[in-house]
């Protein structure tokens, strides 16, 4: 048996759709995990439940204790994780205006946007290029200095609705750094030292697969541009920045 659909729907309002650990935004592809499992005498209830995404629920399920490696999730801690998300969640009325939460919001706004510019670096690059032409493999770089700096604890909004923009723009850039990478390869031609293309020798013998790569990288960096505006534009709106 699942939840119940009372005790899902307040689960997923609770959480805002998102992962209770890892705290990215999930949309329709988050799980609702029994933090004692029924084959151990769990409930289906609220009590029992924390959201997660598809990645932690993997994880969480995954520790093999006959084969032990690294620290396995307890049930307090996945208590902890879920009651501090919900918290933060509901409290966000209170954070939206005091002083200090905002200026701390700012001063990373205008970090992420010294990282990420919004022209000039990656996003303009991704926003306008053409996957059928090569690219050279530095214009990715603000990128991976983006994802580095996720790594920092402090690299977070205490706004909620602009951290779950932020979560849905890293989601994007993962996703899209993963498409590209999977259907790009080195260039080996002198003229283009440095750059890297789609499926090069693929072009006229297989041409279906090769315009397929094209359509799903166009796809990926479309998503990176929408949640990146979207970012932006919440944050002008909600700091007046």
């Amino acid at each position: 048996m699942s939840f119940p659909p009372n005790i899902s729907e307040k689960a997923l309002l609770d959480c805002g759709r998102c992962c209770c650990i890892c705290h990215k935004f999930c949309g329709f592809k988050i799980e609702l995990h029994h933090i004692i499992q029924k084959s151990e005498g769990g409930e289906d209830s609220y009590e029992n439940c924390i959201p997660l995404c598809l990645d932690c629920h993997a994880e969480v399920k995954a520790y093999n204790p006959k084969h032990p490696k690294g620290r396995k999730y307890n049930e307090s801690e996945l208590i902890g994780h879920r009651n501090r998300w919900y918290e933060k969640v509901q409290s966000k009325s209170f954070l939206l205006v005091h002083p200090e939460c905002i200026e701390l919001d700012r001063k990373l706004f205008l970090e992420l946007k010294k990282v990420l510019p919004v022209t000039g670096g990656s996003i303009s690059f991704i926003r306008n290029h053409i996957y059928g032409n090569p690219w050279l493999l530095e214009v990715h770089e603000d990128l991976v200095a983006y994802r580095l700096s996720c790594q920092n604890p402090e690299f977070e909004f205490i706004d909620i609705d602009l951290e779950m923009r932020r979560c849905q723009l890293t989601e994007s850039i993962d996703q899209y750094l993963k498409v590209l990478y999977t259907v790009s390869f080195t260039v080996d031609k002198v003229d283009y030292k440095g750059y890297m293309a789609v499926y090069p020798e693929l072009k006229y013998s297989k041409h279906e697969v090769y315009y397929q790569a094209i359509k799903d990288i166009s796809n990926a960096a479309d998503k990176v541009c929408a949640t990146y505006d979207d970012l932006i534009r919440l944050s002008r709106r909600k700091l007046a920045i």
